[in-house]
């Protein structure tokens, strides 16, 4: 047995040691159910390392590689609960049948997504303009809330620097006055020694403390006419800002409402969606109706007999 045909058997989930004694009605099999499922994984494998590279902004080939690789592993897992499954199961085929749907809806929808790139992008145009300018609005009230806030500090400020200017022209310094005591020891007529208190005033002339505070007011009045600069061109760009912030975030269920808007308007779109959606169930299903339609191979023969065979040994132990 080459190599290629346990690679089939290893994506199948066949053992090759009882393949070796069936006969080419199972290798025909073995191919068929191969077939089937390297066509979804190149589908799968494709769409797991574009929404990588699109969508979860990962940026190298092997992470994007590694996103495609766990999409087929995914797959290759779905696929082997049919085949592996020994007799017939409804349960199981009616589970993938769901399963089938729900892949093919978000197989189409992904590679929708890309095959529409520039339709869906011109569809983003006008979605985004209607939020830019829902997000501008509420940015702009927010802005022009901190103006009225900042131009009502600084009115303030230049009302009290007003005031503090009329008193430091009317007194550009102050008298302080400085009383500073000391003891002095003093020697006595008898002899003996004592202290004597001496006090000393000094005056002088400093500059008027206002002043600082006008400083500090002045400094104040800066910052908030240097934010008030800044909320002003912000004001005045804010719909340019929002607009580049939505293009740099673009996410997938942005787009993919797009994409819902862009099928409802153009019914070509809507037709080839249809298309691709019914391509790919139609795909998913293949093991399925392979699995239940065809008849049974001399491998799936085989299991079911030594499936029986033990079952008939663990009744007759049981029995003694």
């Amino acid at each position: 047995m080459n190599w290629w045909t346990k690679f089939k058997c290893f994506i199948i989930g066949w053992n090759p040691n009882i393949l070796k004694n069936c006969t080419e009605a199972s290798y025909k099999t073995l191919k068929k159910y191969t077939s089937s499922i390297l066509i979804l994984l190149f589908i799968w494998g494709a769409t797991g390392y574009t929404f990588a590279q699109r969508y979860l902004s990962i940026h190298t080939w092997w992470g994007c590689a590694l996103t495609a690789l766990i999409f087929i592993t995914v797959v290759i897992q779905i696929e082997r609960q049919v085949i592996l499954t020994v007799g017939k199961n409804r349960g199981i085929v009616a589970f993938r049948i769901i399963l089938a749907f729900l892949m093919a809806v978000i197989g189409s929808t992904i590679l929708d997504q890309i095959i529409f790139k520039n339709d869906v992008e011109k569809v983003l145009v006008d979605i985004r303009s209607d939020k830019v300018n829902q997000i501008a609005v509420k940015r702009q009230k927010t802005m022009q809330l901190e103006i009225n806030k900042l131009n009502s500090i600084i009115d303030s400020l230049d009302i009290i620097n007003s005031k503090l200017n009329n008193e430091v022209a009317k007194r550009p310094t102050i008298q302080v006055t400085d009383v500073k005591t000391e003891r002095i020891p003093v020697t006595n007529n008898d002899g003996t020694k004592t202290t004597v208190t001496k006090s000393t005033v000094t005056t002088q002339h400093v500059a008027n403390t206002r002043i600082e505070q006008i400083k500090s007011n002045s400094a104040t009045i800066d910052k908030c006419r240097t934010r008030l600069d800044d909320l002003y061109n912000q004001k005045i760009n804010v719909e340019v800002t929002v607009r580049k912030e939505l293009e740099a975030n673009s996410g997938f269920l942005e787009e993919l409402n797009a994409m819902i808007v862009l099928i409802k308007s153009d019914t070509l779109a809507g037709i080839f969606y249809l298309l691709l959606f019914t391509f790919i169930i139609a795909l998913e299903l293949l093991v399925v109706v392979s699995k239940v339609g065809d008849r049974k191979c001399d491998y799936d023969l085989i299991i079911e007999y030594q499936l029986d065979v033990k079952k008939t040994a663990l009744s007759e132990m049981i029995k003694n």
